[in-house]
């Protein structure tokens, strides 16, 4: 014959147990949503090492400040980034943020050089080098490349021969001039996550 406390013991039991397989539940889809949210806002982890490339800077008006090429003349300039360790990324995935003092440009492999450049036949900012599968490997290489150069002489402003190579994307107001024997910063950064890969600086020789 059951007792009144005995009766009660069997409902008190079976809700503490629907309680706690609740609250085990909710920590588990917890813990599953937090580890979806951190995956996709962390940006690879790469090593990159980065090389100024300067195959070339003329400039027939040095007094002029645009560039008045020789004939013929074609120069490869920029900035050049090899993959030494860590995690691969599709160069489409990525921008490359360029500053030169006060100036700063985003760019990417979708944006185009502007028809009049001194490249030859190059036609986008950002290519990998050696390979064209769009990912970037440890070991792989992709260069930002300069879209013209010139030389800068005005001693009135300081400019004594100063050879410069420089960027101007469609749209932007005045290009930004990265002078040799002065610092540049660049930032390499994943667009998923809108974070930085890389950080970093060069002086250009």
């Amino acid at each position: 014959m059951k007792t009144v406390g005995d009766s009660a013991v069997s409902p008190v039991v079976g809700v503490m147990l629907m309680l706690v397989v609740t609250i085990i539940i909710a920590a588990v889809v917890s813990a599953f949503a937090g580890g979806l949210t951190s995956d996709s806002s962390k940006a690879p982890q790469a090593t990159l090492s980065v090389t100024g490339v300067i195959e070339g800077i003329e400039d027939t008006a040095e007094d002029d400040w645009v560039p008045t090429y020789p004939a013929n003349f074609t120069a490869k300039n920029g900035l050049l980034f090899e993959h030494k360790g860590g995690d691969g990324f599709a160069l489409s995935g990525i921008y490359v943020q360029i500053q030169s003092q006060d100036t700063k440009y985003d760019i990417s492999s979708y944006d185009k050089l502007p028809a009049a450049n001194c490249t030859a036949d190059v036609t986008s900012y950002l290519v990998e080098v050696g390979d064209n599968d769009g990912y970037i490997s440890p070991g792989d290489k992709f260069m930002l490349y300069a879209d013209n150069c010139r030389i800068d002489h005005d001693p009135t402003y300081g400019f004594n021969h100063a050879p410069q190579i420089s960027w101007k994307p469609e749209g932007a107001e005045g290009g930004i001039a990265a002078y040799l024997n002065t610092l540049i910063e660049y930032k390499i950064i994943d667009k998923a996550s809108g974070k930085a890969i890389q950080s970093g600086s060069l002086t250009l020789h």
